[in-house]
């Protein structure tokens, strides 16, 4: 089995700008409308606490794992980031950042693997690519 791996980390400056440009996803998951002042990112509880001035008083909302994945997934679609369909993804949320992570694992089809290229010099083309 081969397995690819790929992570795209989110820290606090690129969550308010998701936040800034989903104002109708994050109004959806319950964040007030506007800039939050404070990102807090809580590894242990797997959750982001996004905290928001207020009249006196500053309020926060938290999101959870799946509530981070909606909001990412849909910001990176709408930049038209290529992500891949068929993955497992997860969300982790560690100190200051958080990532989404897509797992595909895939098993080789032998009957529709190329050929190697046959060349009459001593170093094959892949490792020449690699430079050795």
């Amino acid at each position: 089995m081969i397995i690819e791996r790929r992570e795209v980390e989110f820290g606090a400056e690129d969550l308010l700008l998701v936040l800034a440009c989903s104002p109708r996803a994050a109004t959806a998951f319950g964040l007030a409308r506007g800039q939050p002042q404070a990102v807090i990112f809580e590894p242990n509880r797997q959750t982001v606490r996004f905290v928001f001035p207020g009249g006196g008083h500053a309020h926060s909302v938290e999101l959870d794992t799946p509530q981070l994945g909606a909001l990412l997934v849909g910001f990176c679609l709408r930049m038209r980031m290529p992500l891949p369909r068929k993955a497992e993804k997860a969300i982790r949320v560690e100190p200051g950042i958080v990532v989404l992570a897509f797992r595909i694992a895939s098993r080789p089809n032998f009957s529709m693997l190329l050929p190697e290229e046959h060349r009459s010099g001593a170093t094959p083309a892949t490792q020449q690519a690699w430079g050795s």
